[in-house]
This record gives structure tokens, C-alpha cells and sequence, in this order.
């Protein structure tokens, strides 16, 4: 059995679907995660996912995934939390920049479950969660349990 060919435009209008958002709010909070990623995540399951989901790694290196600017509780959190703390920090500030286009944290808690399904699927793997499990301490923050 051949992988399908996947792109991350198909994982965000199927993740969309699935979580009750638009279109360009699974993109956004995507876009936003896949950034935190690139940045935290150790990088074999990064690059088994970007060779994976076409458009992934370009998203994740976009202007829509710089990171956003954390309040006075971030700079706490990233300055006391050592190396996690700054992927925890990131993760809050994403957070709150995704609140303000209609995606809360109970949106990303059906969103990421669902980017993850439609990957597993095409690709019999959770490349997703395993990107995902592998910056400590942001799966919870993220809608990863």
C-alpha cells in the first residue's frame, strides 16, 4: 500500500470540517503550531512530518508562524522554565493571538486530534503527535492530552 499524497492544505480544510472551524482558522492554528514546532521539536519527528505533508515545512517557516509576543506571565514562564519553558511560554502566546481570530483552547482540542487523524490516515503514522510529544510540556496547551 502506497502513503497518499498529502498536503497541508488538505489536513487543514479536513481538520476544519472536523472541528467546526473555518477553513482559515484550522490555518491559523496550524500554521501557529507547526511554527512553535519547528522551532521546540526535535527534528526526526519534524522532518519525517515535513517530508510527509506537503506545504507542512513552508507553513511552519512562514510569517504567519513567527511567534508571538508574550505578555509579562510568558517572559515569567520562558525565563523560570529553562528550554521547555520557552516552547510553554510560545505555546500561551499562540494561544492568545489565536483567541483573538475566534480559536480557543477547547477549539485547538478539536482541531489537533483531527490534523493528527487525517496524517495517521494518509500516512499510517502519528507524525503529528509525535512532533508534538516531543517539546515537553506543550501537548497539553496545544489540545494534545
Amino acid at each position: 500500500m502506497t502513503a497518499q499524497t498529502l498536503t497541508f492544505d488538505d489536513v487543514a480544510c479536513a481538520a476544519a470540517t472536523q472541528a467546526g472551524l473555518t477553513e482559515a482558522q484550522a490555518t491559523a492554528a496550524l500554521t501557529g503550531a507547526l511554527g512553535l514546532l519547528d522551532r521546540h521539536a526535535r527534528r526526526e519527528p519534524l522532518a519525517a512530518l515535513y517530508a510527509a505533508v506537503d506545504g507542512a515545512e513552508t507553513a511552519a517557516r512562514s510569517r504567519a508562524a513567527d511567534r508571538s509576543k508574550r505578555g509579562l506571565f510568558g517572559g515569567i514562564v520562558a525565563s523560570a522554565g529553562g528550554v521547555s519553558g520557552a516552547a510553554v511560554a510560545e505555546a500561551m502566546g499562540l494561544l492568545d493571538r489565536l483567541g483573538s481570530e475566534g480559536v480557543d483552547k477547547a477549539a485547538l482540542k478539536r482541531l489537533l486530534p483531527a490534523a493528527r487523524d487525517r496524517v495517521q490516515a494518509a500516512t499510517g503514522r502519528d507524525l503529528l503527535g509525535e512532533a508534538v510529544r516531543s517539546v515537553p510540556g506543550v501537548g497539553p496547551l496545544l489540545g494534545d492530552s
